[in-house]
């Protein structure tokens, strides 16, 4: 039998993007297309009514250095194209029925800071006979994100969000994860050579998607943590490489896609890149090489790219899902910034999860809960809702603390706490804390899951946007303000409609 651990983990777990050379840009690092060595790839973009498989055709016979037609997706009117010859969009533009040609965007992962570890057996040690107030999982009591949106309070009412299905679009998942293992339903990949499951490295590492998933739906069966909705269901989609921790927009493309056609109610999207406004000069990973640059213009290329993920979102809003995306952890004021934005947090029919948490609740649990953690992006257009991801002072103190008999660094309990943590030599399962807008996603995700559970076929996003909206807390300015949007998730509240 595995032994299960605990970590403290300082993860700000954001999927940023840097890049390369620049034109008229005014943040450097803030979009890299393509990996080194990697064939550059585009979205063919359809307009609409026009046949997806007579322009797939007319693509084919351009031809071409290594040309190749990775997906046609005839619902959406997309086709996803590999080729390094910087010359092909230009030419796919020229084809009958074709709307715009899009650089298909490549971010990178942002990795993990800083953890620590501690073995289960002193775990046990440290709370035995200590009877949980809620439900029978013995760890629930580090989960202050629980009682941050009154999930409790939902439980209490009979709602666990059974019958809902929430897609999780991430890295690869610890699929041998008990505490998930009997809510998954259905796994895919979009990772060309990667399965869904999370490809552990040597030594300690951490599975981001798991870790999301069991925020969302961690089993109440007393093992360890708990859910927001222990009840739901999940289907994993593996869309950012565990080796390079990137992957490509058409990535994000095709798994909403492939949610939303097989029976997701609710995508969560714990990831995000900042697409510039301006022109840039792409290299395709090659600086030394110049016959493979390309200028990519915002308005030739960046903006297509948001219209073709824009149609994965509305197409699975009009399916029934609702879509949820994480704001960034850059600390950016969008009502301010004007020269890049986070995407799939800003796309058509997706709501922005923005992140708060509580400063010292290691050494006093009573504190507030709802403070703007220090890294969240905000902005009163660009905010859908606040909700519990973690939250830190800097510098960071070491100052101990002691929480129903474990001690540690105090920081560390301001986070949020599930599953997600594996040693790629052993196969050892840890529990980590984590911080970002990454964990505040899916406490919104979980607690709409709780929505489809009570309404079942009646349900759609916009019932789910309406009661978020109406039991929410208004916190931060009065309406809606830059941190909170239109106020704090709150599931006690939301399943009383």
């Amino acid at each position: 039998m595995r032994k299960n651990q605990l970590v403290i983990l300082l993860a700000i777990a954001m999927i940023y993007s840097s890049c390369k050379k620049e034109i008229n840009i005014a943040r450097p690092g803030t979009a890299l297309l393509h990996m080194p060595n990697q064939q550059r790839g585009f979205i063919v973009i359809a307009k609409e009514g026009e046949n997806v498989g007579a322009i797939s055709t007319a693509i084919r016979s351009l031809g071409g250095k290594e040309l190749m037609l990775k997906d046609v997706i005839k619902d959406l009117g997309l086709i996803i194209v590999q080729t390094p010859s910087p010359g092909f969009a230009e030419r796919a533009r020229s084809i009958k029925g074709v709307e715009a040609v899009a650089v298909d965007v490549i971010t990178n992962w942002r990795l993990p800071e800083r953890f620590e570890k501690i073995s289960k057996t002193q775990i046990a040690t440290a709370i035995k006979g200590k009877k949980p107030v809620v439900n029978n999982n013995p760890y629930s009591f580090l989960q202050w994100g629980i009682q941050s949106v009154n999930a409790d309070k939902a439980w209490q009412k009979g709602y666990g969000g059974k019958g809902a299905k929430v897609a999780v679009l991430d890295g690869g998942f610890i699929l041998g994860d008990s505490e998930i293992g009997k809510s998954v339903i259905l796994t895919h990949s979009f990772i060309d050579g990667e399965t869904a499951a999370y490809a552990a490295p040597a030594g300690f590492s951490i599975s981001h998607g798991t870790h999301v998933a069991g925020t969302i739906a961690a089993a109440n069966d007393g093992e360890g943590v708990i859910g927001i909705a222990p009840e739901a269901k999940l289907i994993l989609v593996k869309v950012l490489s565990d080796e390079t921790g990137s992957g490509p927009w058409s990535s994000m493309i095709n798994g909403i896609y492939y949610a939303a056609v097989n029976g997701a109610d609710v995508i969560n999207m714990s990831l995000g890149g900042e697409l510039p406004r301006k022109d840039f000069i792409d290299d395709n990973g090659t600086p030394d090489d110049l016959s493979d640059d390309m200028l990519v213009s915002y308005n030739r290329d960046i903006k297509p790219l948001i219209n073709a993920m824009n149609r994965a979102t509305v197409f699975a809003n009009l399916k029934g899902v609702t879509v949820f995306a994480a704001a960034g952890n850059d600390g950016y004021n969008y009502d301010v910034e004007k020269d890049f934005i986070t995407y799939p947090a800003n796309c058509l029919g997706v709501l922005s999860i923005a992140s708060n948490g509580p400063l010292g609740w290691g050494f006093n649990q009573d504190t507030t809960l709802y403070v703007p953690s220090i890294f969240t992006n905000s902005g009163r257009n660009f905010i859908s809702y606040g909700a519990p991801g973690g939250n830190y002072g800097w510098p960071i103190s070491n100052a101990i603390a002691t929480v129903g008999g474990i001690t540690n660094y105090e920081y560390a309990f301001n986070f949020v706490f599930n599953i997600g943590g594996i040693d790629g030599d052993t196969n050892d399962l840890y529990y980590v804390w984590m911080a970002g807008t990454s964990m505040a996603t899916p406490h919104a995700s979980g607690v709409a899951a709780l929505l489809y559970g009570k309404y079942g076929k009646y349900c759609s996003p916009f019932l789910v946007d309406y009661i978020l909206k109406a039991s929410a807390k208004d916190l931060g300015a009065g309406g809606t303000d830059r941190f909170f949007g239109r106020g704090q998730i709150n599931a006690g509240k939301a399943v009383s409609y």
